[in-house]
């Protein structure tokens, strides 16, 4: 038998490959349809009845919820639950009686209105999710300790806009920058893209503006570890509110040690939620298209119908109506830097 040359046992290689891969990506899907079909199954045995319990934390094996009656208490997720569904914070499920009576067993989960994800690290291109059936996202950031990063701000409102949920940002700190401080500059271009709150856990400003934002809804507090989350939280009184961290100044940067070691949901004493969460370094924009984006910058729509061309990316196209409304004074020159910064990350994103 004659010896296959170097070449054709190459190309075999590559097509064992890929009939692997297909074979792989076969299984995949055939284990997606069954996940649906069984999720289906599952929640035909609850959808008739009003869900019975909300969660305020996810441990593990567990979650602390409360009950329709008032009530808290831990209760095992079950196995089903958690490979068909998850449960994060936020979500809205059914209980059934564990060993004794007085024990609750997550039995099924409710379709979740929204979800907030953060990725765990670079490699994570999926995200998890850390809070379900947000009303509001509270981007909340510090002018000077830490220093003002307008990039946070521009991939968290993408963020909300993304997944639907209203935002305002929440300016911390203030004592220690007062009106005069020219790094409110740096703010208002936001104030024409949501509401800002300017807030001062020390002093106790815009605390009542910050709680009429926030009553009777499910508040994400969005922003990197140091920007005063937790020292808000203890202001407004929040039950079990986390203590407020220290300040690090390693290697010439200032910024929050994290005080939050899970995400939980926290009850506010005039109404409504805020999802405390740990310090988020890496923003979940799971699955965003660069040629999306624009439509998440409300500064840049009237501008973009105007391009020469309907593919424009508004980087450095020929034609384009937002470069021109930037240079023109139009459109804040921060705020299409942020979209630029943006769009680079995605193309970053990819190549990893």
């Amino acid at each position: 038998m004659a010896k296959r040359s170097g070449a054709g046992r190459k190309a075999s290689g590559v097509r064992r490959g890929q009939q692997r891969a297909a074979i792989a990506d076969r299984h995949r899907r055939e284990a997606e349809v069954r996940a649906v079909r069984d999720r289906a199954k599952l929640l035909s045995k609850f959808e008739e009845s009003e869900p019975d319990g909300l969660v305020l934390a996810h441990h593990s094996t567990h979650a602390e919820l409360l009950l329709e009656d008032g009530t808290r208490s831990f209760a095992l997720i079950a196995p089903k639950v958690h490979k068909l569904f998850g449960i994060a914070v936020g979500d809205l499920v059914w209980t059934v009686d564990g060993a004794t009576p007085s024990e609750r067993v997550i039995g099924c989960r409710s379709p979740r209105g929204n979800e907030v994800r953060r990725k765990r690290g670079e490699e994570d291109k999926k995200g998890h999710v850390i809070a379900a059936n947000v009303d509001c996202m509270a981007i909340t950031a510090a002018l000077l300790e830490p220093p003002l990063r307008t990039g946070a701000l521009d991939r968290y409102l993408v963020l909300a806009s993304v997944l639907g949920i209203e935002p305002m940002i929440v300016i911390t700190k203030t004592d220690q920058a007062g009106p005069d401080s020219e790094l409110w500059e740096l703010v208002k271009p936001y104030e024409e893209v949501c509401t800002v709150i300017a807030t001062s856990a020390e002093t106790g400003d815009g605390l009542d503006d910050l709680r009429e934002a926030i009553a009777d809804r499910i508040t994400v507090f969005a922003g990197h570890s140091g920007v005063g989350k937790s020292s808000l939280c203890l202001a407004m009184e929040l039950e079990d509110a986390p203590v407020a961290g220290d300040m690090s100044y390693a290697h010439g940067r200032v910024r929050g040690r994290h005080t939050t070691s899970v995400a939980r949901l926290l009850e506010l004493p005039f109404g409504g939620w805020v999802v405390d969460t740990p310090g988020v370094r890496a923003i979940g924009l799971i699955d965003l298209e660069k040629r999306d984006v624009d439509v998440h910058f409300p500064e840049l729509t009237p501008f973009a119908q105007g391009c020469e061309f309907a593919d424009c990316l508004h980087l450095d196209e020929e034609g384009c109506a937002v470069i021109a409304a930037v240079e023109d004074g139009d459109i804040p020159y921060v705020r299409y830097e942020g979209y630029e910064r943006l769009m680079l990350s995605l193309d970053e994103d990819r190549r990893r």
